[in-house]
């Protein structure tokens, strides 16, 4: 009777969290060493500032790659959104109505770019890196090397502004990243568009025939992405109070990085918005971490593409030995049973 009984199975970390989770934990270690107000609560919470366009990208981002697509446009996109609201804020338009048109543009360069690969059938490796240097050229074209400064007081400083008081407090944009975090984790894990979503990313063609509308799922990613652009493209511009025409120049592929090191499969079909949200903060850390080592920029570039590479070929390598061994398990049963 007892052996009927299941005895409570132990919380797993999945493993696509233990990458990110043990370069979280090693920079930080590796920051502590550096600097002793590095492991400070009030310290973390005002770092995440200057990493929240990054992690709202990466979310979206999230969808357009488990979809087996890539989206290299999105820091043009987020640089063409903030050049269409400074041009407007120039001519004199209300800074909430500058806003809009930032993320409505964000919006439709997304769905350009959804339509292009879906309607064409071209590759959005292709389309995307063509759009990155359309979008970036669009938006060097209005603005030129001129600066757009002078924004309202109310608002620029989005990133200073507090939602729980206190120290170290909530900044808004944390506070605007984990409900955006809980908003996507119950869309791709929890609606019906979400299991659509990964379906099309595994197996497009037996998608099709379920019934999915593969096409429209994946415009709906793009069109997804370019709008979380548009949104970023207020944010930066309040953060930072000016516009130039390189506003979020390497970005794209910061958001990619954190994608695919939390886990989402670069070919479609898997992923998690809880690997993207670890994987956020796990570059955070090894950046600052960095530069508290006062290591310079490029090494810190090159340690994120170390990072990158390590992520994606490790699990290969580690599934190749044991499809590898399983293979001899086979044979070797079989040679037995012969």
């Amino acid at each position: 009777m007892s052996s009927l009984i299941k005895a409570p199975s132990r919380f797993k970390v999945p493993s696509y969290l233990i990458g990110p989770i043990l370069i979280l934990v090693i920079a930080m270690i590796y920051g502590s060493l550096g600097s002793e107000y590095f492991l400070q609560p009030s310290s973390i919470i005002f770092n995440t500032g200057r990493y929240i366009e990054i992690g709202l990208l990466a979310l979206a981002l999230t969808f357009v790659i488990i979809n087996g697509d890539i989206d290299l446009s999105v820091a043009s996109t987020l640089a063409a959104s903030a050049g269409v609201l400074a041009k407007m804020w120039a001519a004199g338009v209300p800074i909430f109505w500058c806003c809009i048109a930032a993320i409505f543009t964000g919006f439709i360069l997304g769905l350009i770019n959804g339509l292009i690969v879906i309607k064409l059938g071209l590759p959005s490796l292709v389309v995307t890196l063509a759009t990155l240097a359309l979008y970036r050229g669009i938006t060097q074209v209005m603005l030129g090397d001129g600066v757009v400064a002078n924004y309202p007081e109310n608002f620029v400083g989005f990133d200073q502004r507090l939602v729980i008081g206190g120290n170290p407090g909530l900044p808004a944009p944390l506070a605007l990243f984990i409900a955006a975090s809980l908003i996507f984790y119950f869309i791709l894990h929890r609606s019906n568009y979400g299991i659509k979503n990964i379906m099309s990313g595994s197996n497009p063609s037996s998608s099709k025939f379920s019934g999915i509308d593969v096409n429209s799922v994946r415009l709906t990613a793009f069109a997804l992405s370019g709008t979380v652009c548009g949104l970023c493209a207020v944010m930066i511009t309040s953060r930072l109070g000016s516009t130039i025409s390189n506003v979020g120049l390497g970005l794209e592929l910061l958001a990619i990085t954190v994608v695919v090191l939390g886990g989402t499969d670069i070919f479609g079909g898997r992923g998690a918005i809880s690997g993207t949200v670890v994987s956020l903060f796990a570059i955070m850390a090894v950046r600052e971490a960095l530069v508290i080592q006062d290591i310079n920029g490029q090494v810190q570039d090159a340690v994120i593409g170390l990072l990158l590479i390590l992520t994606v070929l490790v699990p290969r390598i580690r599934s190749y030995y044991i499809e590898k061994r399983n293979r001899k398990k086979r044979f070797n049963e079989a040679q037995r049973n012969a």
